[in-house]
């Protein structure tokens, strides 16, 4: 029989074996830069703050209270407090587990019962002591639970991250789309104010015997589409502020008082600062995520492979047991014991080898996942440069083909009035000038809130604030 101090040294060594894979963090191939990303702009630091490049005060105040008050971050904070809690059991399983137990008793025997004395009274019993048991972990089945039950923090963490980051996206195109709205109805306003002119001039030229009831009727019925275009725009602004309201979580009352209505849309940068893919790689907080969960889920089939092999545990107690409760502590009523205890289910590795083809399979399945968020985010941030990029020369482009039109309509308006061309010709000018505005404010709006999908990936600091 192995002395104690032998058997100690035994089980500490053993402790050390660890089965199952190694893992090892997996290196996605990636392109040296975006495709969608030019040189300038690979080679910029991105800001510490997503929103850092937007330069508008009222937007930072909308994303500093959607950061601590938005609903979905709390439930995201919460996630990440429960699973932190429950981790914080883990480290326990790895050390002895002591109970402190007391009871006593008093007992009288059935005076007819045939197998008890006749003559024995009633019996007092008293017990008190200490029990121990302590699993030794000689395979990693524990470690490989504490592992894993550590990398689901870390991936609960980087999804709270992710929620953060993408409130703030959809906070900053809520902003510029309302934003937008409200400048798009103060453009339809400013149409139908001068359609309107228009058709108090065309109908005293009618009278005149200059103009026509055709011309009439065209520019009554484009003034009454614009009257309409008015009132599906006010409809937008308020869709839009009832978003920013349930982002930031406070009524809508509270909203339109701290927002400001005389604001331009920002005058961005052309160049986004992106980094480079690898730097980019290291800051998304969903492929952080699903790195952690693959970690995790190669934990598990550690925690699987483990029992494959012999559990050994080790048991103890020391206490008293007396007759009187003033006797507990003597020497005469000490009792204790211990021992190893040793199990092994080695009839049972059919269980053991499905229980780890499982893991196997969930570990490739989470495998496959990690790589598809990669590919995903890859995709989403090069379609959002290419977005980006296409906003910006659409709205450089239509800015001066509206500019043109309205040119073109201020002369149509001039020969019209002297008789040099008929009311259609100037409608057709008028008509033309309106869609080219429209379409000029559309880019516009389309060029403000591109950043907020091109610049998602490069958040940080998100960690910071933690929610009401």
């Amino acid at each position: 029989m192995l002395k104690p101090l032998s058997l100690m040294i035994a089980v500490l060594l053993l402790g050390g074996c660890t089965v199952g894979p190694d893992y090892v963090r997996p290196d996605s191939a990636l392109p040296q830069q975006f495709d969608q990303a030019s040189a300038e702009a690979a080679a910029i630091t991105p800001p510490s703050q997503l929103w850092a490049s937007f330069q508008d005060p009222e937007l930072d105040r909308l994303i500093a209270r959607a950061m601590i008050a938005n609903n979905s971050v709390k439930q995201a904070f919460a996630r990440l407090e429960e699973t932190r809690a429950l981790s914080g059991l883990s480290p326990y399983s790895l050390f002895p587990t002591v109970t402190a137990d007391a009871d006593g008793e008093r007992s009288k025997p059935s005076g007819d019962d045939p197998f008890i004395p006749s003559d024995q009274g009633r019996t007092d019993s008293y017990q008190a002591g200490f029990d121990a048991i302590w699993e030794i972990d000689l395979f990693g089945s524990l470690r490989n639970q504490n592992k894993a039950i550590k990398a689901r923090v870390q991936a609960d963490a980087a999804e709270l991250a992710q929620v953060r980051l993408s409130i703030v996206a959809e906070t900053a195109q809520a902003y510029f789309s309302w934003r937008g709205a409200l400048a798009r109805r103060a453009l339809a306003e400013r149409n139908f104010d001068a359609l309107a002119e228009s058709v108090q001039l065309i109908e005293t030229l009618e009278r005149a015997g200059r103009s026509d009831a055709l011309a009439v009727a065209r520019i009554g019925a484009q003034r009454s589409a614009q009257a309409a275009r008015v009132a599906q725009l006010e409809a937008e602004v308020v869709r839009h502020e009832q978003r920013l309201s349930v982002l930031t979580a406070q009524p809508l009352a509270t909203l339109r008082a701290d927002l400001t209505i005389d604001r331009p849309l920002p005058s961005l940068p052309e160049l986004v600062a992106v980094g480079s893919p690898q730097d980019w790689l290291q800051r998304r907080p969903d492929v952080a995520a699903a790195e952690r969960r693959l970690a995790a889920a190669f934990a598990d089939v550690g925690t699987q492979t483990a029992e494959y092999f012999p559990k050994l545990t080790l048991l103890g107690g020391f206490g008293w047991t007396a007759q009187s409760f003033g006797d507990l502590g003597n020497g005469n009523a000490e009792r204790w014991r211990w021992g190893p205890s040793l199990s092994w289910s080695f009839l049972d590795f059919g269980r053991v080898r499905q229980q780890v083809r499982a893991a196997d399979a969930r570990a490739d399945g989470v495998a496959a996942a990690f790589e598809e968020t990669v590919l995903r985010a890859l995709e989403e941030v090069e379609n959002a440069l290419a977005g980006y990029r296409a906003s910006n020369r659409a709205a450089v482009e239509l800015d001066a083909a509206a500019k043109q039109a309205g040119e073109s309509a201020r002369l149509a308006k001039l020969r019209f009035e002297v008789g040099a061309d008929d009311a259609l010709s100037m409608l057709d000018a008028e008509r033309t000038r309106i869609d080219f505005e429209s379409q000029a404010l559309d880019a516009q709006v389309a060029r403000a809130t591109a950043p907020c999908s091109a610049l998602q990936g490069t958040g940080r600091d998100f960690a910071a604030s933690k929610p009401e």
